[in-house]
């Protein structure tokens, strides 16, 4: 039986906001969520939220601030500027992540929990704290500096990221993500995939997310259309 087919998510991780309003306009055809990546909430702020959900009214737009302590005061200014999602850093202390749930389960929105900073071995323990204060969405990242290094996708990460669906998690997942690389994660039901450069620095991008879009539907419900 094959999986439901992940969402496609777009990192528009820009400094330029012009930009990032380019390729948001170009792909969101092909895309299910527009992501305001981290470099662009610093060099724009909410602005970008805002700018990114007028020219894309229909789109899930997730802003990704890592957000590191006020948990609350940051999920509101995300979703008061137009965002559906937002993120908290791994490393945050669980009253900040209590916080940013509790603002996002009163406007009806998600909070999602981002992973970086978390080492290997603490990630299922720090998921089962956060699982049992009613968090349901974690995004599993290979970092852009990680990818720097050298660090590649593993079986180990598969096993970690099955372990945390199976607690009930809805995962989305994201680093280096190409089209050569989608079957390394067909047998996983997760939730949202996310590709940022792969999209990004394509030639024809809209033509890129519809391709990824295609072989996602292919590889996890076994149909193109």
């Amino acid at each position: 039986m094959k999986n439901a087919t992940p969402l496609l998510q777009i990192a528009l991780d820009y400094t330029s906001l012009p930009k990032a309003l380019v390729m948001a306009y170009q792909v969101a055809p092909e895309v299910d969520i527009i992501e305001i990546g981290t470099p662009l909430c610093k060099a724009a702020g909410m602005e970008a939220v805002r700018a990114v959900r007028e020219i894309c009214p229909d789109k899930l737009i997730l802003a990704d601030l890592k957000t590191p302590d006020v948990g609350g005061l940051e999920a509101a200014m995300a979703f008061d500027s137009g965002a559906d999602m937002m993120t908290v850093i791994g490393g945050a202390a669980l009253v900040t992540v209590e916080q940013a749930l509790a603002v996002a389960r009163e406007r009806g929105k998600e909070m999602l929990m981002e992973l970086t900073g978390v080492r290997d071995n603490e990630i299922l323990t720090r998921a089962a704290e956060w699982r049992k204060i009613g968090v349901e969405r974690v995004v599993y990242h290979r970092e852009w500096d990680a990818q720097s290094a050298g660090r590649m996708w593993a079986e180990s990460d598969k096993v970690t990221i099955r372990k945390m669906i199976d607690m009930g998690f809805k995962m989305s997942i994201t680093g280096g993500m190409t089209m050569e690389l989608l079957p390394f994660f067909a047998d996983l039901p997760v939730s949202v995939l996310i590709c940022g450069r792969g999209i990004r620095e394509a030639d024809e991008p809209r033509n890129a997310a519809r391709d990824m879009r295609l072989a996602l539907a292919h590889l996890w419900s076994g149909s193109s259309k």
